[in-house]
């Protein structure tokens, strides 16, 4: 075989290694590229409510989009406004509240941008008022009662209790309005020194299995389809044609999917060891509704805009487009 003066057999080796790489470079430049790491600062709390967000940890699936997750706990999604609307975080799911709407009115840059959890009409109630032998029906009755009820009245389960006040056959119900923590509520309860607790899974279930009560009357009956909670971005997560937002949330939508496949086996080994809940007692707990589209549902949060409005609570309702980022696909 002839060959060029001078060559050995590793030079003929290392010139063919050589076009073999110029070849693999030419054919990776006309592949797409992969989506650059991004770190995100997100909310995460060892709430039921946030169960897509632990799946999608879990199952990589914010990896998957070339993202990296740096969590920050903090005791209450509340706390979480301040910085997402500087943009000191990017993502979290708060619940709606005086404090959401007012600080997008006065100039923060977060907006909604997916569903979290839905009060839907369904067999269990997640959010509830929890008592010791009160019913819907006993409290629609027309009968003039008196009711010491655990709730905040200016935040969401006081809206709820006006919706129930509202109801036919409420219209004689007089509310005292008694702030608690957990705890006590459940004491009070048994003491009969308290009427009804507004609570939310896992601690129904725990009340249930310690044989305090019942759910009197479920948050999904006052407001059905009302929008509970929503996954919120900051500016940052909008920028730039919304291209981390569209990463970010094509993870949570997929999250969103395997939730909805309900209590498997994978589900319930990945939500007990994020809320550091047994997974007997996560089986026995009503597990919010989340759409699997994620399609936030603005009707409720505009009636709640009206009645925080009516109590001076807020500074204006804020129009769907003020409140909600859309994000294309």
């Amino acid at each position: 075989m002839l060959t060029k003066p001078g060559w050995t057999r590793a030079a003929r080796v290392a010139a063919r290694a050589g076009r073999m790489l110029g070849l693999a470079l030419c054919l990776a430049a006309l592949l797409p590229a992969a989506p650059r790491a991004e770190r995100v600062k997100l909310v995460v709390l060892p709430f039921l409510s946030q169960a897509p967000i632990f799946i999608a940890l879990e199952e990589g699936l914010f990896a998957r989009e070339g993202i990296t997750i740096e969590p920050v706990a903090l005791s209450s999604s509340h706390l979480a406004l301040p910085g997402l609307m500087s943009g000191d975080l990017d993502a979290g799911i708060p619940q709606a509240s005086p404090a959401l709407f007012n600080a997008v009115a006065r100039g923060g840059r977060a907006r909604l941008v997916a569903s979290g959890v839905m009060l839907a009409p369904a067999p269990c109630s997640y959010a509830a008022f929890y008592g010791t032998g009160l019913t819907l029906a006993a409290l629609t009755s027309g009968e003039a009662r008196s009711l010491r009820v655990s709730a905040d009245p200016n935040a969401f389960e006081g809206f709820l209790v006006d919706l129930l006040r509202q109801r036919r056959g409420a219209e004689r119900l007089q509310v005292q309005f008694r702030e608690m923590p957990v705890p006590a509520q459940q004491a009070a309860l048994a003491a009969g020194a308290l009427d009804l607790a507004f609570l939310s899974e896992p601690w129904v279930a725990r009340l249930d299995q310690a044989g305090v009560g019942r759910v009197a009357v479920g948050a999904e009956e006052l407001l059905p389809g009302g929008q509970f909670t929503a996954l919120m971005f900051s500016e940052r997560m909008l920028a730039d044609g919304q291209a981390l937002g569209r990463r970010f949330l094509r993870a949570y939508r997929e999250a969103l999917l395997r939730y909805n496949e309900g209590k498997t086996p994978r589900n319930l080994e990945i939500l007990a060891r994020a809320t550091r809940l047994s997974p007997e007692l996560l089986e026995r707990a009503c597990w919010p509704s989340m759409p699997a589209d994620g399609a936030l549902r603005m009707e409720s949060l505009l009636a709640y805009q009206d009645w925080l409005r009516q109590r001076r609570l807020i500074d204006r309702v804020l129009a769907p487009s003020e409140l909600v980022a859309e994000i294309t696909p």
